[in-house]
């Protein structure tokens, strides 16, 4: 199926901000990636803020809604974070350069009004899932929060570090490609270690 004109220029605009970041991107740029006159790029958008606006906002949305479900599981809670981090590296996997986007996002002012969007059940059902889960006895006293940041930057981190764990450990991308495969059995490792009694 041929991808339509905004398809082209989101695509292409994607690809100009994580090359150029958002202040060295151009429209121009974007216009002659994705093969248009600028004329025709802003009159489907007519700033480059608009644009990266439209970008931030798909990134952003690809995050919360799949983990937040499997947050609500009626599953033991280590089998829950397994998931989550599946799904987690999944969506990472799929979207790489998506952490680079929300973390430049959030800074902009119509980035701080997308976080008021993450969905407050998040955080509340992961800790109230840990705080049942530790009452029966099924998982070590942690704190909760804490645990939750340490799982998603054991995710994030090497997206948003590639060109420095490539330099520093000398993969190609193959390489870093099977290290991203094996990294949700070793992050579960890690976590059996900290959570199991």
């Amino acid at each position: 199926m041929e991808q339509s004109t905004e398809e082209k220029i989101l695509l292409a605009a994607e690809e100009v901000f994580l090359r150029e970041g958002y202040d060295g991107a151009r429209m121009q740029q974007i216009a002659d990636r994705a093969g248009i006159n600028k004329a025709l790029l802003h009159y489907y958008f007519r700033s480059k803020d608009k644009l990266f606006q439209t970008i931030f906002e798909q990134k952003f949305r690809t995050f919360f809604p799949k983990v937040e479900g499997l947050i609500r599981q009626d599953i033991p809670f280590l089998q829950k974070i397994y998931l989550f981090v599946d799904a987690y590296l999944k969506i990472l996997s799929e979207n790489p350069y998506v952490p680079h986007f929300i973390i430049h996002g959030i800074h902009k002012p119509e980035g701080k009004a997308f976080l008021k969007q993450i969905p407050p059940t998040l955080a509340a059902g992961f800790v109230g899932g840990y705080y049942a889960a530790q009452a029966r006895g099924e998982v070590r006293e942690v704190q909760p929060v804490q645990l939750l940041v340490s799982v998603m930057s054991m995710c994030v981190f090497p997206f948003l570090a590639k060109p420095i764990i490539r330099e520093v450990t000398a993969m190609d991308e193959e390489a870093f490609q099977a290290f991203i495969q094996a990294r949700a059995e070793e992050v579960k490792r890690y976590l059996e270690r900290i959570l199991l009694p």
